[in-house]
């Protein structure tokens, strides 16, 4: 009974010291996936503003 108990112990922290290890190893490429997504984002972002600029000054003005 006890030494399941330990080997059940003993796996819960190798598995504990796995999961922090991949963590810190994956973490700086979650960085990096998260900094590509922001610059993705702000490209999106001002190309959508140069064309309503755009858009807006080769519209003629209406007058009413």
């Amino acid at each position: 009974m006890l030494r399941s108990l330990l080997t059940l112990a003993a796996l819960g922290v190798a598995g504990l010291v796995a999961w922090k290890l991949v963590w810190v190893m994956l973490l700086p490429m979650l960085f990096g996936l998260l900094a590509l997504a922001v610059k993705i984002a702000l490209i999106a972002l001002l190309i959508f503003v140069l064309y309503r600029v755009l858009r807006r000054a080769t519209q003629p003005d209406v007058q009413t």
